[in-house]
């Protein structure tokens, strides 16, 4: 079986953390200002990566980059919602975060806070 240039070089294709993430998020059918809330990003951020990922995949289309995704084995077809590797340790990273701060901020009283933000 010969193997079309596009399709080899979809294989392996490199994404960074960020990305895995946000290809997971649109393969779940979020849209680009759902994605930057769960992520804590500009939804411009996310377009700006979706653009990139098409550019380097080939895709005309945010259907066709996930189709692709799932062809060449960057997204898994047993998991729902879409996840990688990369995408999971950026979702406990962002818990880790998201922990960080509250334990930070439980022992100030309301009062303080306040003042912090004034």
């Amino acid at each position: 079986m010969t193997m079309r240039r596009d399709d080899a070089d979809h294989r392996g294709l490199t994404l960074t953390s960020r990305e895995l993430a946000i290809l997971c998020l649109i393969a779940a059918g979020l849209t680009n200002s759902e994605a930057a809330r769960r992520l804590h990003i500009s939804r411009h951020t996310v377009a700006q990566h979706i653009a990139e990922m098409l550019r380097r995949m080939q895709a005309r289309n945010r259907a066709e980059l996930v189709a692709r995704a799932y062809t060449s084995g960057t997204l898994s077809i047993t998991h729902w919602p879409p996840s990688g590797k990369v995408a999971t340790e950026v979702r406990d990273q962002a818990t880790d975060l998201r922990d960080g701060a509250t334990a930070l901020f439980s022992g100030i009283r309301q009062p303080e806070l306040m003042k912090i933000s004034a």
